[in-house]
């Protein structure tokens, strides 16, 4: 007699689990290098961009923006002349700001007279400064409107002012090189 065998195993139809799942995996691992990789690519040239400055355009000087902003009030209609003196005053305070490193346009009017009194530059200028921005306010807050004319000479006033800090600064930077 002849010993019995055994039936051979079932024979799998199809796809192995097993092999399956390493497929899977896989297939995952291979996603997830790639958006590691493309993460890390993003991150690098970013950090690129913050460190290379060159490319940001070098700021106007506080004297070249102020004139060209108030040339643009000066074209501008002035349909409301609240907001034109908000602009005019805006004008001034930010070529102060810039030119003494004051945060000028943050401060309210007393506080940007009390400010501009201890800055290093010619008493009268300061008093007309004040002045003009006490003038400026009832425009700006209490709806006062100004003459149409007002506005035009107000805005030359402006400029005046500007240019003879402009000036005065000029002088005592030659005065700071000759000394050196």
């Amino acid at each position: 007699m002849q010993d019995i065998h055994g039936i051979r195993p079932p024979v799998q139809f199809g796809f192995d689990p097993g092999l399956l799942k390493i497929i899977l995996m896989i297939s995952v691992g291979i996603i997830l290098f790639i958006l590691v990789f493309f993460l890390i690519k993003k991150y690098l040239k970013k950090r690129k961009l913050i460190t290379e400055p060159k490319y940001l355009p070098k700021p106007m000087a506080p004297y070249d923006a102020a004139l060209k902003e108030l040339d643009l009030l000066f074209q501008r209609q002035m349909n409301d002349p609240r907001l034109f003196y908000f602009d005019l005053t805006a004008v001034l305070r930010k070529y102060i700001g810039r030119s003494f490193g004051i945060n000028a346009i943050e401060m309210t009017s007393q506080e940007f007279i009390r400010g501009i009194n201890l800055l290093d530059f010619n008493k009268d200028q300061k008093k007309e400064i004040a002045a003009f921005q006490k003038y400026c306010d009832p425009f700006k807050y209490a709806g006062i409107v100004p003459e149409k004319d007002g506005a035009r000479q107000d805005l030359s006033i402006i400029k005046k002012i500007i240019y003879q800090i402009e000036k005065d600064l000029m002088k005592n930077k030659d005065k700071q090189g000759e000394n050196q």
